[in-house]
């Protein structure tokens, strides 16, 4: 049996803050439901307080709860007394969002109305004046009811019941192909960890919003001074570029941290450019915003409802809400400076920071990192995935020298497999691969292993510093006049192209020889990724019709696309399309930059990714709900990382939540994982 449920709240909190923040202020006016296809019920809490008792009854029966955002309509419930004492298993809940978002469709309510063409089912579009009326404050602080307003209360009440009829509709229109025992499973644990939350200094946040709103403010009495009262503040980008275009004739295209660092190390540039130049650099570092939202969103000191499953369209990894703790910025400063800038900040103590040698903004970014912490009795236990991307799409094309170099790595008979990565390229011994070499070969590895071109390494290489034009000095006078000439002509079909971004020829040729050296190197990838992309495009033409490659089963399924993944789930992709004349895969979803939802292109390489991180991302969710059975209570996973908050007792330890995540699987069996991490009672990066 399949309970319809949906909920309509007054909070005096908003919603912006979270959910677990917004109920602290609030109460539910109505609840609406119905049994299958049954007739519709509503209870109006705010003419009668008690629960009608065929509403209990159908709690207490029902197989499955649906609700369409089920995080918020039960702890909104979880509010009542009478509702808590039933005690539902979180176990009984289904939510249509997650569901939507676990088969690449956005979540919004009316999207996917305009999505299905759901017509009179749609959601009612005045909603969102019911809402604004009833569900919440009004702008003079005063709160419109039913007996205020009892005739546009009656349209509230309407509005409310047809939020069922959208649900019932919706709901037969998603697929269910994810909808699996084990993925139901890992949605029961999302929730479990979203409703932990997670404990907060916020007494370092409060140290760190006040020096850093102080640092901003003299910044920007710096900046007005430098440009004399042109420019308010670096974070005004247009003004700032216009003021050193028309005072100083410097161009910059745009005021990126890359950007700005680029053209500090001009030896010519002015004083009072460079003033400005670092300035902008200080402030684009600025935190201030992220430790409010701590603060603001905090309840009893600990942060709930971080995670977001499946936020990540298709490959089903998580997303960050409100702290967003997969969006932390790198910290620049170690360890040790990080614990003594702790202190610092708590004590306001600047001579301090200025003897550890960093700027406030600067620690005061490096710090975020350091806002979680361990409740009173517990510990952090933190377990990361090594490699997980490169090991899973060496596994997935069976490319078995490289797999096996991940085994001796891990046996400690092998090489760093970065190294391993430039000795390929550059043909020398992994023993002659130095630091810099090494930190080159993290980017070959990261920015090539899906088909990416010179395009992707200049990007990779701004993310680990690495300087181009150095790295390419470095390498040249170990280059063949083979790999050259290849490169070369290459890089005059690019300029053809106006494809050069903006580098030098020799810069770009050595980066064009480490592309062509890593493909040739990996074979089995490059099968694999040509392998992939053909069975995509057979699968469009030919719907109805199984594609296998490897691993992977390929298929068009009236008009979703879908790829079978080792563990049992698919991808998803709405509404396929093969354009014959371009060579070009499409299809509908969520644009990770606009976000709205329109006709996205495709091609090889980015499918793999695709397919890597969902394997990457069922490796991880095993490993979570292991680690759940074995009491280590998870709390977050960050990208490829697991924290969690076991009781402060050595039988839950590092060795052996990393020795749960590396676990092989049945459907795993021969990829190599491995995993490192730490235990402490403060979140950090690892050593």
């Amino acid at each position: 049996m399949k309970l319809w449920i949906d909920i309509e709240s007054y909070s005096t909190v908003p919603i912006t803050h979270g959910v677990f923040k917004y109920r602290t202020g609030a109460e539910v006016m109505t609840v609406q439901w119905a049994l299958d296809d049954g007739p519709i019920s509503l209870h109006d809490f705010t003419a009668d307080p008690e629960p009608p008792g065929d509403l209990v009854e159908a709690l207490l029966l029902a197989d499955e709860i649906y609700a369409a955002g089920a995080e918020f309509d039960r702890s909104l419930l979880e509010t009542c007394p009478w509702f808590r004492a039933l005690k539902i298993p979180v176990e009984r809940w289904r939510c249509l969002q997650a569901n939507a978002r676990a088969h690449g469709l956005p979540a919004g309510g009316e999207k996917l109305s305009e999505i299905f063409s759901l017509g009179t089912d749609a959601k009612d579009q005045h909603g969102k004046q019911y809402i604004q009326m009833f569900c919440k404050p009004q702008q003079d602080g005063s709160r419109k009811t039913r007996l205020t307003h009892p005739v546009e209360w009656a349209g509230f009440l309407e509005y409310a019941g047809q939020d069922i009829v959208w649900m019932r509709s919706v709901a037969k229109l998603i697929p269910k192909w994810n909808d699996t025992p084990f993925e139901l499973k890992l949605r029961a644990l999302d929730a479990k960890m979203n409703a932990r939350g997670i404990a907060v200094d916020l007494e370092l946040c409060e140290a760190a919003i006040k020096i850093t709103t102080r640092e901003k403010a003299k910044l920007a009495d710096e900046t007005t001074a430098l440009t004399v009262g042109t420019v308010d503040r670096t974070t005004q980008i247009a003004k700032l570029m216009r003021f050193l275009s028309e005072a100083y004739s410097i161009e910059l295209g745009d005021l990126r941290a890359d950007t700005v660092e680029r053209r500090l190390a001009d030896p010519e540039l002015s004083t009072p450019v460079k003033m400005l130049l670092v300035n902008r650099q200080q402030a684009s570092k600025a935190s201030t915003a992220k430790y409010k939202r701590v603060v603001s969103s905090q309840v009893d000191g600990r942060l709930y409802g971080l995670l977001v499953y499946c936020g990540a369209s298709r490959t089903g990894r998580w997303a960050g809400r409100i702290f967003q703790p997969q969006n932390l910025p790198r910290p620049t400063h170690s360890l040790d400076e990080i614990e003594l800038a702790i202190d610092a900040f708590k004590q306001d103590d600047m001579e301090l920071i200025e003897l550890l040698g960093g700027e406030p903004m600067a620690f005061g970014s490096s710090l975020l990192r350091s806002i979680p912490v361990a409740a009173k009795g517990r510990k952090l236990v933190v377990a990361d995935l090594a490699n997980i991307e490169g090991r899973d799409l060496a596994w997935m094309a069976g490319e078995e020298w490289k797999l096996q170099a991940f085994r001796d790595y891990d046996a400690g008979i092998g090489p760093d497999l970065y190294k391993v990565a430039y000795a390929r390229s550059m043909n020398i011994s992994v023993e002659d691969v130095d630091d810099f070499q090494r930190q080159i070969g993290k980017v070959i590895e990261l920015a090539l292993q899906y088909y990416g071109g010179v395009g992707a390494f200049i990007s990779m290489s701004e993310v680990y510093s690495v300087d181009l034009d150095e790295m390419a000095a470095t390498a040249w006078p170990t280059l063949t006049r083979h790999a050259i000439a290849e490169a070369t002509a290459d890089w005059h079909k690019a300029a053809k192209k106006h494809r050069t971004f903006g580098l030098t020829e020799r810069t770009w040729v050595v980066c064009q020889v480490f592309v062509r050296a890593w493909r040739r190197a990996h074979p089995a990838i490059m099968a694999f990724h040509q392998a992939i992309q053909e069975a995509v495009i057979n699968a469009i033409s030919t719907p109805n019709r199984k594609f296998k490659v490897r691993g992977f089963t390929v298929d068009r399924l009236g008009n979703w696309l879908r790829i079978l993944c080792p563990s049992g789930s698919y991808l998803c992709y709405p509404a396929p399309r093969y354009n014959d004349d371009k060579r070009e895969i499409s299809y509908l979803g969520v644009n990770p930059y606009t976000r709205q939802w329109q006709r996205i292109k495709t091609y090889s390489g980015k499918i793999s990714q695709n397919l890597t991180e969902r394997v990457a991302r069922d490796t991880l969710a095993h490993g979570l709900i292991e680690a759940e059975e074995a009491g280590y209570n998870p709390l977050l996973t960050v990208h490829d990382e697991a924290i969690c908050e076991p009781l402060d007792d050595p039988q839950w330890n590092t060795k052996g939540l990393c020795k749960i995540l590396t676990r092989e699987r049945e459907w795993s069996k021969g990829l190599p994982l491995a995993a490192k991490g730490f235990e402490d009672y403060r979140y950090r990066r690892d050593k």
